[in-house]
């Protein structure tokens, strides 16, 4: 592995970090002063903002990434992008303020005050550049970036969170913060290029939406299978074990965070490599994928050994066992997505993004249904069983189309 790459995933790794820590930070301090219940709320109510967030982001954080590392040295081409980019961003990010909007004050919703207070999420995603920085490989800007919203975030929570029903505050906070970091790298973006977003033809938007609407359906279906559990569970089983179940899901956020570094890292490198000689971009690719893989197993086998001594020589008390046995069972599911991520980039930039979405369709449907029954029937249990065979179902699909279509395989990456 080159010495820059390395440099890279270090520089980049640093600032998931943080990402990782906040709410290490600030789980504490929710749990303590609102209770579990408040916290399960907003496990929930994070979660349906991440899955709207996604039609503001669209796809730029995987096609976005892919076309200005590709042309990050032509300005022009760059500039278009990022000037109808972002006019599809403005489109949705005021249909679904409007329609949050509406619907809680016309309805009256549970817990209205934490959903209206948490549409600063939506801002905060209109103005997130991560992924322009990622394109142009500029990871030490993104760290810095994610650095300074996150202490932001994590200091407001500790100041602004005194009593129990302070919860409806938390997201409002952490949506504010990012808006805040993002909204001053966006307008250094905006001079730099000199942005015109109002101005994009109407054409110009269809035909980028036309595009890039697969990949939004992909990025909907992965993130539904993701966090349609806790919906399920606070639907089922109430807040409190949505409480439990939000514990258990910042363990896997942990690895999801390091396989997050790994594919924003290497898929623009990726696409640059491919794009200039095939046989260097294939063997890029099997090369950090054998790598991810291995330290991956590495991890998950440390945790494994050292949470099954913790279980058998500290843990007395019965319920406590049970839940960190529970909990336990989550760090096995990252290994099954790693196995995806070489096959699923490569599919990215062969531009089958309509293919994948019909795949991972099936998959968050699939999830909603086996999800709901599972839980149903076997609570806690059955929601992470859930996620094990979902994770498995896709990771097969996704393998065996790449291998069918384009006789690649992850053992000897090559085309015949």
């Amino acid at each position: 592995m080159k010495k820059n790459t390395i440099i890279d995933y270090l520089t980049y790794g640093s600032g998931q970090l943080i990402n990782l820590i906040a709410p290490l930070l600030v789980a504490p301090k929710v749990i303590t002063v609102c209770g579990i219940v408040n916290w399960g709320k907003l496990g929930v109510a994070l979660s349906v903002f991440t899955l709207l967030g996604l039609f503001i982001d669209f796809g730029s954080n995987i096609l976005g990434v892919k076309q200005i590392s590709v042309h990050k040295d032509h300005f022009q081409k760059v500039q278009e992008y990022l000037n109808c980019t972002f006019a599809i961003k403005l489109i949705f990010f005021l249909i679904i303020l409007f329609v949050i909007t509406f619907i809680s004050i016309v309805f009256n919703i549970k817990d209205q005050k934490l959903y209206l207070l948490a549409l600063t999420m939506l801002s905060a995603q209109f103005f997130n550049v991560t992924w322009i920085y990622q394109g142009f490989a500029k990871f030490g800007i993104i760290s810095r970036l994610i650095f300074f919203s996150k202490v932001i975030y994590v200091v407001l929570v500790y100041l602004l969170v005194q009593e129990k029903n302070d919860y409806i505050y938390v997201l409002l906070i952490l949506g504010a913060s990012n808006t805040l970091v993002y909204f001053y790298f966006f307008i250094k973006i905006h001079k730099l290029y000199n942005l015109s977003i109002l101005s994009v033809k109407t054409s110009a938007i269809k035909n980028q939406f036309l595009n890039e609407y697969p990949i939004l359906i992909s990025n909907f279906s992965v993130t539904t299978y993701t966090q349609s559990p806790i919906l399920i569970v606070q639907y089922l089983l109430g807040d409190y074990y949505a409480g439990i179940y939000k514990i258990g899901d910042m363990i896997l956020s942990i690895f999801r965070s390091y396989l997050s570094v790994f594919f924003n890292v290497s898929f623009p490198k990726f696409c640059e490599s491919y794009s200039k000689n095939k046989k260097e971009g294939l063997l890029f690719l099997k090369k950090i994928n054998c790598v991810n893989i291995c330290l991956l197993i590495f991890g998950v086998l440390i945790l494994i050994i050292g949470s099954n001594y913790v279980l058998t020589n500290y843990i007395n008390n019965e319920k406590i066992y049970k839940l960190l046995g529970f909990y336990s069972g989550f760090i096995i599911v990252p290994i099954i997505t790693a196995l995806n991520i070489p096959f699923y980039q490569y599919l990215i930039y062969k531009n089958e993004q309509k293919v994948l979405s019909k795949i991972l369709s099936f998959g968050s449907v699939t999830m909603l249904i086996l999800g709901y029954f599972l839980t149903l029937f076997f609570q806690l249990k059955g929601s992470l069983t859930a996620v094990f065979i979902i994770e498995g179902l896709i990771t097969t699909l996704i393998i065996v189309f790449c291998v069918k279509k384009y006789r690649i395989s992850f053992k000897n990456i090559s085309i015949q």
